[in-house]
Order: structure tokens, then C-alpha cells, then sequence
């Protein structure tokens, strides 16, 4: 049952309110944030700050949640064909807060693409120079017409998304959440992929059809909340 349409009203409902706490932890434990999840839940919930915890990053998980309310509200109509402009709107709406209150946090520019070149260490991948982005990502999107795709497209989409690494941070975290965008128009429950399950994420990314089976079970992990 990994149809959307399967699911009732409520179902769905309780789905994607449950994700929105789920997804942003575990997205951004997998990046390095040290919120756990019952502290997430409860900045998320409660508006409770965790005192100990640094500020910017926990602006970067509210920034997060909202850049994920949009994502569901968006991505309900299947006449929203998503553009780069909308990518780069989610990659601002993640960190225009953390930029406004503690901008050491943030690696800039937010909302236009990375002018440096970057590499991921200990990854044996060229990512595009940035006189390359702009290009490379509209075609992506022209490939991949967000409204008609599959779960391997959806796989091969995100590989190559983040093999072009347009943004100078949160690449990843975009990425997911264009996921949960495609995934979603096409009737298909979001994927939950947790951090500890980020060592097995990170290998699979290498291989589209890797992915996609990642991808199945990471539904699984999503149904699992309302089971």
C-alpha cells in the first residue's frame, strides 16, 4: 500500500503531520544537527528551544519544517510543475532565519546557487562547476516533469540533483524535500529515510535502482507511523 489513495482522509492527514516531525529530524541529523528527535518534536510543537543547543541550528530545523509545509501544500495541486525557482525558494525558506538571527550559521548565498566549486570528501564524484548549475538544472527539470514520474525516476532525479549540488549548503536537505514534493504529486507516500539509516542512503546513491529499493523501504518506514 504505497498509493496515497489507499490511505484515507485521516490517514493522510495524520501521515503528513507525524512526517513533519519525522522527516525534519532525521534530514537534519543527517547532516550534523545534534537535535534529538524528542527535542525536535518539541521545538516544532511547543515552540520549546532546547537551552544547550545552538541557536542557528535550531532556526535551520524550523526553517526546515516550514520549507516542508510548502513542499505538502504544493505539491497537492498537480498543475504545480516544480521550476527552479521553486528550489531555490525552499533552499531560502530553510535558512532565511537562521541568516537574519545567527548568519555564522549559514553558508551563503541562500536562495541562488553556490558561485564556488565544491567536492565531497571522500566521494569519488565531480560535481558541476557553477557556470554549469543554472544550465544543468533546468535541464533536469525539463527531463523530469515533476507531476509525471515514477519512483526510479524520483531516484534518478535525486542522484542527479545532488551530483549537480547547486546550493553551497543543504543540498541534501533540499533534495529530500523535493522528494517528499515528486513523490507526493504522484501519488506515492513520501519516503521517511532515517539517520540511521544514512550510511546505507549515502552507498545507494550511487546507483538509481540502489536507490529505488532503498526508496520502497523508506516508504515502508513512513507507513510504519500510522500503523
Amino acid at each position: 500500500m504505497q498509493q496515497l489513495n489507499k490511505l484515507s482522509l485521516k490517514q493522510r492527514e495524520q501521515l503528513f503531520r507525524l512526517l513533519r516531525i519525522s522527516i525534519t529530524h532525521h534530514s537534519n541529523a543527517m547532516e550534523g544537527t545534534t537535535l534529538s528527535f524528542g527535542e525536535t518534536k518539541e521545538l516544532l510543537e511547543l515552540g520549546h528551544t532546547a537551552g544547550h543547543k545552538p541557536l542557528g541550528e535550531q532556526l535551520v530545523i524550523l526553517g526546515f519544517a516550514k520549507a516542508y509545509d510548502v513542499v505538502i501544500r504544493e505539491a497537492q495541486n498537480p498543475n504545480n510543475i516544480m521550476s527552479s525557482n521553486f528550489i531555490k525558494d525552499i533552499h531560502a525558506i530553510m535558512f532565511e532565519d537562521a541568516l537574519n538571527v545567527a548568519p555564522e550559521y549559514v553558508s551563503k548565498p541562500i536562495g541562488a546557487y553556490r558561485q564556488d566549486e565544491r567536492y565531497i570528501k571522500g566521494v569519488n564524484i565531480e560535481l558541476s562547476l557553477p557556470h554549469k548549475i543554472a544550465n544543468e538544472i533546468e535541464n533536469l527539470l525539463y527531463k523530469f516533469p515533476s507531476n509525471n514520474m515514477n519512483l526510479e525516476n524520483i531516484a534518478e532525479f535525486h542522484i542527479l540533483f545532488e551530483r549537480i549540488h547547486p546550493f553551497a549548503d543543504g543540498n541534501g536537505r533540499v533534495g529530500r524535500l523535493l522528494m517528499a514534493y515528486q513523490t507526493i504529486q504522484n501519488n506515492i507516500v513520501p519516503p521517511l529515510i532515517k539517520n540511521e539509516s544514512r550510511d546505507e542512503y549515502l552507498k545507494a546513491i550511487n546507483n538509481k535502482h540502489n536507490l529505488y529499493k532503498f526508496l520502497k523501504n523508506s516508504i515502508n518506514k513512513s507507513l510504519e507511523l500510522i500503523n
